[in-house]
C-alpha cells in the first residue's frame, strides 16, 4: 500500500512539474493568428525540414510538441508585458517568454 502510494505521488509530482507552466512564460497567438497549418510531431521529428518539434507554454500549460516554423514567435504575443517570445532549442524545443532586456 505505501508503495502504490509513493508510486501514486511520485507520478503526480512529474505531471505537476513536467507540464506547468509560470505565468511570466505563457505565450498566446496574437489576434488573427491560429495553429492550424502546425502539424504535432512525430517520434522522430517533423517530415518537414524547415520545421522543428517545440512545445508552446500556453495559458493551460505545454501544447503537445508542434512542428513549428523559425519565425513561430511572429505569430504569438507574451500574456504579461514586458516579455518578449523566445524560442530554446531542445527536443522537443520550447517557446515560451522571457524577460525583455531591450534586446
Amino acid at each position: 500500500m505505501v508503495r502504490r502510494i509513493a508510486m501514486l505521488l511520485s507520478a503526480t509530482l512529474v505531471l505537476a512539474t513536467g507540464c506547468g507552466v509560470s505565468e511570466d512564460e505563457v505565450v498566446q497567438l496574437k489576434e488573427g493568428e491560429n495553429l492550424s497549418d502546425t502539424p504535432y510531431c512525430g517520434s522522430l521529428g517533423c517530415a518537414d525540414p524547415f520545421r522543428f518539434c517545440a512545445e508552446l507554454f500556453l495559458e493551460f500549460g505545454r501544447s503537445p510538441p508542434l512542428c513549428v516554423v523559425e519565425n513561430i514567435c511572429d505569430r504569438l504575443e507574451c500574456a504579461k508585458e514586458g516579455r518578449r517570445c523566445a524560442v530554446f532549442d531542445g527536443f522537443p524545443g520550447q517557446v515560451k517568454c522571457i524577460e525583455d532586456n531591450g534586446g
